[in-house]
């Protein structure tokens, strides 16, 4: 039985690792892994997020958004095209702007969660 646990959690992992470069709802990864079962996809989502393999980058609606964390995502934002959903890294130095200017502007402080919602030049090309 463990074994069958190991390769639904690979699979998931395998999803998000071959799709970095955007984020996803749990029920579009479980739509695109049919052979795991939804309420399985819905669990190791939620323990791939606290082992830091994955991140909360935003919501849809009423629907968080999941990414591929990695080692090289660890502290910074993100800029998510509302078409598409593509979603790419800020630069540390963007980020640390960023949060220096929200900080002087209204006393907040950013978190590294925060993602920016916009259009990428391939979406802007097609409008």
């Amino acid at each position: 039985m463990s074994s069958y646990h190991t390769r639904q959690k690979k699979a998931v992992e395998e999803f998000f690792f071959n799709n970095h470069d955007r984020g996803f709802t749990p029920d579009e990864v479980a739509s695109s892994l049919p052979s795991v079962p939804r309420s399985t996809v819905y669990r190791l989502i939620t323990q791939l997020s606290d082992e830091g393999f994955l991140r909360k980058t935003g919501n849809e609606g009423r629907k968080s958004i999941f990414q591929y964390q990695g080692e090289s995502c660890s502290r910074h934002m993100h800029i998510r095209c509302r078409l598409c959903g593509r979603t790419e890294h800020l630069s540390a130095e963007a980020t640390a702007s960023i949060e220096d200017l929200i900080e002087k502007t209204s006393g907040f402080v950013a978190l590294d969660s925060t993602v920016f919602d916009g259009l990428c030049s391939q979406c802007r090309g097609r409008k």
